[in-house]
C-alpha cells in the first residue's frame, strides 16, 4: 500500500493503492463572499460509483471575502480512470444538503497529478455565519446579523430565527397561562425586554398566618397571589418565630413569660430583674418571678408566712381578727396565735390561773372555782367599811387611793388623815400625826411608789407636797407652794423617778390656768410656763410611760387631753373632741399601754384611746358625774361615781356593777381581784373580799 502525503492546508484524500501508480488529483476548492462552517470533499470513481469523503470544519479565510482549501486525492488502486471530485459547503455542521456545491471529472495519467479547481460561492452579507436565502442559505434577513437561524426567538414582532414562525405562534400570545395557583392570565410580550410574560392582574406575597397578627410564619414560602388575601394568611412578613400565638411577632412588647415575644432570639430580656433576691409583700425571702399579667415582675417566695393576731392586752396570746401574714413579726404588739377569748384583759388567756374576778380567766368556759380561788372560799362581793373616825365621831371623806402591791393599798383624806394597809396585816392603819401640817390639811391625791417598797407620795389641797415610808410614823413634808393637786403619778425613766401632778391655783380655777409640774421628790416642783404652754383645768394625770403620758380636765364644758413631750417638756392638746361629741370635762385618767387609755368625767363622760390615737366616746348608762377609772386592758376597765356607784366595761358595754351610799371619788388596785374604792363619810369599798 503506498500513501500520498501532502502539508496543510492541503486535505489529503486516499485509499489503498497496489504498486503500479495510476496517478493522484490535486483539487484547489475557491470560496467567496462567505466562510463555510464546515466544506465536505469528496472523491467518487465514476466506473463503479465508489467514494472518499472528508469533512473540513477549520477553514481559513474571513466571512467578508472567503479562502481557500486544497485537497490531495489518491485514487485507490482498484478505481477506474475517471474520477468526480465534489466540494459542498454548510453554513455550520456538515449537515443536510449544505448551500452551494461545484465539482468535475478528472481523467487520471500514470504516475502524474492532475490538477483541478472548485468554486464555491454564496452570499454572506452580514457575516453572521449564514448565507442569504437567496444563496440558497437560511438567513432571512442578510442584512442583519441579529437574525438568522442560530439566535434565541425574541418576542418583538420580527422572526429572529427564520423559523418563518410569528410571535402569536412562537409564544402562544393571547393564551391562557398562570404564575401561580391563584394567579391567571395571558400570555404577553415584554416590549422591554423582548421576552414573553403571563400578564396577570397585580400579584402579591402572601404568607400562612395561623395566629392572625399580621405576621407570617417563619420560613414559610410564598403564596402568590392575585385576589384578595386568603383567609388564614397575611401580606406581613414571614417573621412570625411562633404562629400559634397572637401576643408572639416581632415588634409585640417585651412580656414576661418565658417566651421570645418579640421573635428577637432572647427571652424576657426587658425584666433584668428575674431570679434577683428580693422580699416580698409578707417580708418573706424569695426571688423575683414573672407577674400573673406577664407585664412586669412580683417577688415569689417559697416561705409560708406566719399568722400574726394583735395581742391588745399583752398577754401573749392574740385575738382572731385582725391576722396580718408575715415571716417578721410585725411592729407593736403581735403573736403568733389566735386563742385568747378576750384580749382586752391581760389576765384571761388559755392556760391562765384563775383569780377571783367573776371571769373565764384560763378560757375553758366557766369562771373560777369560789372554794378554791375566792378569800374565804366565798363567792366575791364588793364589800364595804368605813374606815378612820374622826375626833368628834364623825366619819370624813378619803380623796384618794394608790395600791403598790396587791393588797397594799395608801389613802389620803380630810384632817390630815391618811391610812395605810401592808400586807399581811387585815385592818388600815390610819395616821392623824401633825407631822406634815393643820390638821385640817385635805390630802387629794396620792402615790404609792411599787419601785420603793410602797412609799407613798402625797399632795395636798393647799399644795403640800409630802411622803412617808411604809414604817414611818408620820410623813415628811418638802414643798408648800399654795397650789390645788388634784392627781400624781410617778414614773422611773433609766432608774430616775420622776413624780408629775395635776394642779391649780384654786379649787375651782379659770379656763386657762391649770398648772402641771414635774418633781425629783426633794426641791421645788416646776410648773409649766403659761406664756409658753397654757393649759385648760386639769384633774388628773397618769401614764405608762413619758411617751404616753397623760393629763385630763376641760374648759368650756369640753373634755381635754394634753400628752407629754418629752423632747421639749411640753403638753400637746390631743384631739379628743374628735369622735366625743357630748363629752363634758374629764376628772380621771388611765393609760394602759401605748395604744390603750380612758379617760371618764361629768355627765357619764367615757372616752377611750384605741390603735395608740384616737379617742372614741363610748356609751354609757346614764349622766353620773364619773370621778375616776382604773383599767387593766381594752376590755377590762372600772369607774366610779359621785353618786355611790361603781361599773365595769367588759369590751362590749358599760354596766353598772355595785351599788353603795354617799359619794366614790378613787379607785385603785393592782389587778381584777384587788380592787379598792375610797369615799366619802370613811367609805372604803373591796373587791373581792376584805382581807
Amino acid at each position: 500500500m503506498r500513501r500520498l502525503l501532502l502539508v496543510l492546508p492541503l486535505v489529503l484524500i486516499v485509499g489503498c493503492k497496489k504498486d503500479v501508480t495510476q496517478g493522484a488529483v490535486k483539487v484547489t476548492v475557491n470560496y467567496t463572499r462567505f466562510l463555510p462552517g464546515c466544506l465536505r470533499v469528496q472523491a467518487r470513481d465514476v466506473e463503479s460509483g465508489k467514494e472518499l469523503t472528508q469533512d473540513v470544519t477549520e477553514l481559513r479565510g474571513t466571512r467578508a471575502q472567503g479562502g481557500t482549501m486544497t485537497v490531495g486525492v489518491g485514487p485507490p488502486t482498484d478505481w477506474g480512470k475517471t474520477v468526480e471530485v465534489r466540494a459542498t459547503a454548510f453554513e455550520q455542521a456538515c449537515v443536510g444538503d449544505g448551500v452551494v456545491t461545484d465539482s468535475q471529472r478528472v481523467t487520471l495519467v500514470m504516475d502524474a497529478i492532475q490538477d483541478t479547481t472548485l468554486t464555491l460561492q454564496a452570499v454572506d452579507a452580514d457575516q453572521d455565519g449564514y448565507v442569504d436565502v437567496s444563496s440558497n442559505g437560511t438567513d432571512c434577513r442578510d442584512d442583519r446579523p441579529d437574525i438568522n437561524p442560530g439566535v434565541e426567538e425574541r418576542c418583538n414582532e420580527v422572526d429572529d430565527n427564520c423559523d418563518g414562525m410569528g410571535d402569536a405562534e412562537h409564544f402562544q400570545l393571547n393564551t391562557a397561562c398562570s404564575t401561580s395557583a391563584d394567579c391567571h392570565g395571558v400570555y404577553r410580550c415584554d416590549l422591554t425586554d423582548f421576552v414573553q410574560f403571563c400578564d396577570t392582574p397585580p400579584s402579591s406575597s402572601v404568607y400562612p398566618d395561623n395566629d392572625r397578627d399580621g405576621h407570617g410564619r417563619l420560613g414559610s414560602e410564598a403564596r402568590i397571589v392575585c385576589t384578595a388575601v386568603p383567609e388564614g394568611y397575611t401580606a406581613g412578613p414571614p417573621d412570625d418565630c411562633d404562629d400559634d400565638a397572637y401576643r408572639i411577632h416581632p415588634g409585640s412588647p417585651d412580656r414576661c413569660d418565658g417566651e421570645d415575644t418579640n421573635c428577637d432570639g432572647e427571652k424576657d430580656e426587658g425584666f433584668p430583674q428575674l431570679t434577683e433576691v428580693c422580699t416580698d409583700s409578707f417580708q418573706c425571702a424569695g426571688a423575683y418571678a414573672c407577674a400573673a399579667d406577664a407585664l412586669g415582675v412580683t417577688c415569689v417566695s417559697t416561705v409560708t408566712p406566719t399568722s400574726w393576731y394583735p395581742d391588745e392586752d399583752g398577754d401573749g396570746f392574740g385575738t382572731a381578727t385582725g391576722e396580718v401574714r408575715s415571716c417578721v413579726k410585725p411592729a407593736g404588739a403581735y403573736v403568733a396565735n389566735n386563742t385568747d377569748c378576750n384580749d382586752g384583759n391581760p389576765y384571761t388567756y388559755p392556760g391562765a390561773s384563775e383569780i377571783c374576778d367573776g371571769l373565764d380567766n384560763n378560757c375553758d368556759g366557766a369562771t373560777e372555782d369560789v372554794q378554791t380561788v375566792c378569800p374565804g372560799s366565798v363567792a366575791p362581793t364588793w364589800s364595804s367599811r368605813n374606815i378612820g373616825v374622826s375626833g368628834n365621831g364623825n366619819m370624813r371623806d378619803w380623796y384618794s387611793a394608790s395600791a403598790w402591791t396587791k393588797g397594799g393599798v395608801w389613802m389620803g383624806g380630810d384632817d390630815n388623815r391618811r391610812a395605810r394597809l401592808v400586807p399581811p396585816a387585815t385592818s388600815f392603819t390610819v395616821i392623824t400625826d401633825g407631822s406634815c401640817g393643820a390638821s385640817s390639811s385635805q390630802w387629794r391625791s396620792i402615790w404609792a411608789d411599787p419601785g420603793n417598797n410602797g412609799r407613798a407620795w402625797l399632795g395636798s389641797e393647799g399644795g403640800k407636797k409630802a411622803h412617808q415610808s411604809l414604817t414611818a410614823a408620820g410623813c415628811t413634808e418638802v414643798q408648800d407652794d399654795d397650789q390645788w393637786i388634784f392627781g400624781m403619778t410617778g414614773l422611773r425613766t433609766n432608774n430616775v423617778l420622776t413624780i408629775y401632778g395635776a394642779a391649780s391655783p384654786t379649787e375651782v380655777s379659770t379656763a386657762t390656768t391649770g398648772r402641771v409640774f414635774t418633781w425629783d421628790g426633794s426641791g421645788t416642783p416646776t410648773y409649766n410656763n403659761h406664756n409658753d404652754n397654757p393649759l385648760p383645768r386639769v384633774e388628773d394625770v397618769h401614764g405608762f410611760s413619758q411617751t404616753h403620758l397623760l393629763l385630763v380636765g376641760g374648759q368650756s364644758n369640753a373634755p381635754r387631753v394634753l400628752r407629754f413631750n418629752p423632747s421639749n417638756n411640753r403638753w400637746v392638746t390631743e384631739n379628743a373632741e374628735q369622735n366625743t361629741s357630748g363629752a363634758r370635762p374629764l376628772k380621771g385618767v388611765w393609760v394602759v399601754n401605748e395604744r390603750v387609755a380612758f379617760a371618764v368625767g361629768n355627765e357619764g363622760t367615757v372616752l377611750r384611746k384605741v390603735d395608740g390615737s384616737t379617742w372614741v366616746k363610748q356609751g354609757f348608762p346614764n349622766n353620773d358625774n364619773l370621778t375616776s377609772v382604773i383599767a387593766f386592758g381594752a376590755a377590762s376597765a372600772y369607774a366610779t361615781c359621785a353618786s355611790g356607784h361603781i361599773y365595769g366595761y367588759n369590751g362590749a358595754s358599760w354596766s353598772r356593777i355595785h351599788d353603795g351610799s354617799g359619794g366614790y371619788n378613787d379607785i385603785t388596785g393592782t389587778a381584777p381581784d384587788d380592787l379598792w374604792v375610797v369615799g366619802t363619810g370613811g367609805r372604803v369599798v373591796r373587791w373581792p373580799a376584805w382581807p
